[in-house]
């Protein structure tokens, strides 16, 4: 078995939604950058100091295919 958490993103209205369901918990972010924050917030919150869960890989799934811009707003 692998050891990672897998988290589905979606977007919702204006946030972006992480979903992780083993174990259950999710997170939210207006940018792709403030949601990474707040999903290993959420990890570093949800297990204690010795929980292995920590050092496992995040794996992100993306729901809808993200669209990108070259130009930097």
């Amino acid at each position: 078995m692998k050891k990672e958490l897998v988290f589905a993103i979606e977007q919702d209205e204006e946030m972006l939604v992480a979903t992780c369901h083993e174990p259950e918990m999710a997170t939210q972010g207006e940018t792709l950058d403030e949601l990474l924050a707040m999903i290993r917030d959420l990890i570093r919150c949800r297990f204690d100091d010795k929980d292995e869960r920590l050092g496992w890989s995040i794996r992100l799934h993306f729901l809808q295919d993200p669209v990108l811009s070259a130009l930097v707003a």
